[in-house]
């Protein structure tokens, strides 16, 4: 029985891409999610809690994930972290 939560993508990917890289379809298709959610919270369309439940990790392991892909987990603008800063130190 299909999971009614979830919906299946079709990705086309040249064969010797996989052969190459030694991944499984298993393994491209866990790549890809990864990928997916990466970059949905880069663009800041899911929080990191959401990205963290889509790939089924705690929190902590997620951002954990961003710091491994040099992904920025707080990303203020110069005027954004002295604002910040000012309301920490009131």
């Amino acid at each position: 029985m299909t999971d009614p939560t979830k919906v299946t993508v079709q990705v086309t990917l040249p064969r010797e891409l996989l052969y190459e890289c030694g991944l499984s379809l298993e393994a491209a298709s866990d790549a890809l999610l990864k990928a997916f959610v990466l970059s949905l919270c880069r663009q800041d369309r899911i929080s990191s809690g959401k990205a963290a439940r889509l790939l089924g990790i705690h929190r902590l392991a997620f951002i954990r994930m961003l710091a491994e892909e040099k992904i920025p987990f707080l990303d203020f603008t110069p005027e954004e972290l002295e604002d910040e800063v000012t309301a920490v130190r009131r």
